[in-house]
């Protein structure tokens, strides 16, 4: 192998001559297996025909290489795997190679233009051989030959395609040629003179080019024939049978004969064949030797037939398997262009189901706002027990629905990979402490919850906002399917040298089937045995496993039946925290000199009318109120109050519009502006947030949240008039 690296080293510091004696002597070594003298064999040609390295043997060795990787070694005798790498080889060779060689020995064998040459060799005949791969410079090669065959007075037969007949016969005219000598000319379409109903048939083709030759031959009139023939892969051994007769006959003829091939749609493998089979071949403007012609050739005994037959098979399977690579690479690109189409339209139609929920949500919340806010206003008025009772089933109610609102937003949010995961460390007491806190405010039910307390210095890494939704989901569920006077059950499962922090909630309730253990995660399932005793949408438990799952937790679940179920959640534990746990040691409100100055911007009158009732409750606020955006800005600026309440959905603006407004007028830039929407979609919060917001708030607005955001903003207040910001 190492001897297709040893002949080039020899040739860059040997000159030709020795190279070939070097070779000689290597051919003659009797250590040398077969192969390898092939090989040997086949360089020496190529060094002979081409005396030439820097072409040649670059482009060929780039062939070997490819052929190198497909080598086989079996009993120390490399042979080829690859016959058509080594047919392209050979073409290269003699189509490129030979080239170099004609231009460095120039002084020996001189190289003609297309006219000159034709001058030179008129009187004996010459077969040419044309490779062109340029339409422009064909017309052009072709006007030449026929117009000064004309001049010359020359019988000339053309053979071509009407579009190019039609051309010529305008340059010509365009350039003076009269009908009486366009009479010199003899057109027959190259559909009508090569091809028969099988395809290209060599007898017949050459019978009728015999046919018009033969009587000028008689009258010894001078003949130019110019055809360009159009291979077809199943007509390469036809063309080749029709070449060799061609070559024949012309032979001592007064003919000059031009075949020419696009060498664009001619096989590599067959151009190395028309060499053999044509004594001159060309190329661009000039005319040389074939460096590959050779008498014997234009014979083409059986045996000949057959090896080109079998190239010409060779040839069409390759071009078959080709075509199956195309098929197959234009309908990946179908492929990929419907599945981008798909993508296109599942985008809008998930951005047309956000739209649809963001607006449903909103319309939803709208009135809840107005049955919640008047029944927490009306549960702290002095009523009957009996008004409570039932002002209370109220609330109770549009509480639910605003949880089923909630559910179908929070699934919707987390399919679709909106849903943002921001962790941090978690003490898990005081978290747990304050989700058992908030269910038992509203808990109205018979079922008792237990929390059995864990250590303080226990912390986990989560998302405080998510794990909150898991925890209600989990306590929801275990509340809904238990028992009359049950009981729930919260505790935490750790160890000392565990890496994670189980949460569990235990009920007392009705168990599980086992063959739906596998099903309660999956979205808007719900067990036959218990569809009609316990309502919902079933989807607290995907919500559950989805939000664990984004946090890189655990979940699961044990039952027995008729005994109750534990869910469980596990997270990271942390071992060290980075800041010290403060202890929520909330300070005393600070109250202001004078009535905190409120401007609420909100269309809705009832809103208005809620909001109104809540601060009234509160503390003593002095609220300004306007509907549109417009006059806001401009109230916001005239009273310049301690805080703005500000819708998003404003009729005559958009609220993040006013709110641009508000954050870059250097009077009101500091003041805090608190976003009151019904819409609750998590990106508008975000976008809020990222707007200059200090707060949002989602409607329907509890009372407790309201008290607990003006007094986190009161403070937030006086610290920035300590420090001299403000009005």
């Amino acid at each position: 192998m190492y001897i297709f690296i040893i002949i080039p080293i020899m040739h860059m510091y040997l000159n030709f001559r020795k190279t070939i004696y070097i070779m000689h002597f290597l051919m003659k070594l009797k250590t040398l297996n077969n192969s390898m003298r092939r090989y040997l064999e086949f360089f020496y040609v190529v060094l002979v025909r081409c005396r030439c390295f820097s072409i040649g043997f670059t482009v060929c060795f780039i062939y070997f290489h490819r052929l190198l990787l497909k080598f086989r070694t079996a009993s120390n005798i490399i042979f080829f795997s690859d016959k058509k790498c080594l047919i392209n080889i050979v073409t290269i060779l003699g189509l490129g190679g030979w080239r170099m060689k004609a231009s460095k020995t120039s002084k020996r064998e001189k190289t003609l233009f297309l006219n000159e040459f034709i001058n030179n060799l008129e009187r004996k005949g010459a077969h040419i051989l044309y490779m062109f791969n340029d339409e422009k410079r064909y017309l052009d090669h072709a006007y030449q030959f026929i117009s000064k065959g004309i001049q010359h007075q020359d019988k000339i037969l053309l053979v071509d395609e009407k579009s190019v007949f039609r051309n010529l016969s305008d340059l010509l005219v365009s350039n003076g040629y009269s009908e009486e000598e366009m009479n010199l000319i003899d057109f027959m379409p190259v559909d009508e003179f090569y091809l028969s109903a099988k395809g290209f048939n060599a007898e017949d083709s050459f019978k009728q080019l015999e046919e018009i030759l033969q009587l000028n031959f008689e009258k010894g009139i001078r003949t130019r024939t110019w055809g360009q023939i159009l291979p077809d892969d199943s007509s390469i051994s036809e063309i080749r049978k029709y070449e060799s007769h061609v070559d024949r006959l012309l032979q001592g003829s007064n003919t000059i004969s031009v075949c020419a091939y696009n060498a664009f749609i001619t096989p590599a493998f067959f151009q190395n064949e028309l060499l053999k089979i044509h004594e001159y071949v060309m190329m661009d403007d000039v005319i040389e030797k074939s460096p590959f012609y050779h008498k014997k050739y234009t014979s083409f005994p059986a045996s000949e037939r057959e090896r080109v037959q079998n190239l010409e098979k060779e040839n069409n399977i390759l071009i078959k398997k080709n075509e199956e690579l195309l098929i197959g690479n234009a309908r990946q690109k179908e492929r990929e262009k419907y599945l981008e189409l798909q993508k296109i339209n599942a985008e809008k139609a998930n951005h047309a189901k956000t739209v649809f929920l963001s607006q449903m949500s909103h319309d939803l919340r709208t009135p809840l706002n107005t049955i919640q806010g008047y029944s927490q206003i009306l549960l702290m008025n002095k009523n009957s027990s009996e008004l409570n009772q039932k002002i209370s089933k109220i609330y109770n109610a549009s509480e639910q629905l605003l949880n089923l609102i909630e559910e179908i937003l929070d699934f919707t949010a987390i399919n679709t990979g909106r849903v943002n995961i921001h962790k941090e460390e978690i003490q898990v007491k005081s978290f747990l402490e304050d989700c058992v806190g908030s269910i038992l405010e509203t808990n109205t039910s018979d079922i008792d919850i237990h929390f059995e307390g864990v250590p303080s210095e226990l912390f986990i890494e989560a998302d405080p906002v998510r794990l909150n939704q898991i925890m209600t989901n989990l306590l929801d569920n275990a509340m809904k399917y238990n028992r009359t006077n049950g009981t729930v059950h919260i505790y935490c499962d750790y160890e000392k040298d565990s890496e994670e922090v189980k949460i569990n909630v235990k009920d007392s309730g009705i168990g599980i089937e086992h063959e739906d253990l596998d099903l309660i995660y999956e979205p808007f399932y719900r067990s036959k045995s218990t569809m009609n005793n316990w309502k919902g949408t079933g989807i607290g438990l995907a919500i559950v496993s989805q939000l664990t799952k984004r946090m890189n937790g655990k979940y699961g679940v044990t039952t027995e039946g008729g005994k109750g179920s534990t869910f469980w959640v596990s997270f990271k534990k942390l071992t060290k925290q980075s800041n010290e746990f403060m202890q929520n040691n909330e300070e005393q409100l600070i109250p202001l000199s004078q009535p905190l100055r409120v401007l609420y911007i909100e269309d809705n009158t009832d809103n208005i009318d809620v909001m109104r009732s809540m601060l009234r409750i509160i503390q003593t606020i002095d609220l300004q109120c306007v509907t549109s955006g417009k006059e806001g800005i401009k109230q916001v600026i005239e009273l310049k109050p301690d805080i703005v309440l500000l819708d998003i959905a404003l009729p005559d603006m958009n609220g993040f519009e006013a709110l641009k407004h508000i954050k870059s007028n250097s009077v009101t830039k500091d003041i805090p502006v608190i976003a009151v929407s019904a819409d609750a979609m998590e990106s508008t919060i975000k976008k809020a947030s990222e707007e200059g917001c200090y707060a949002y708030i989602k409607k329907p607005i509890h009372l407790d949240e309201i008290r607990n955001l003006l007094e986190s903003t009161i403070k937030y207040i006086v610290y920035n008039r300590k420090k001299g910001h403000g009005h």
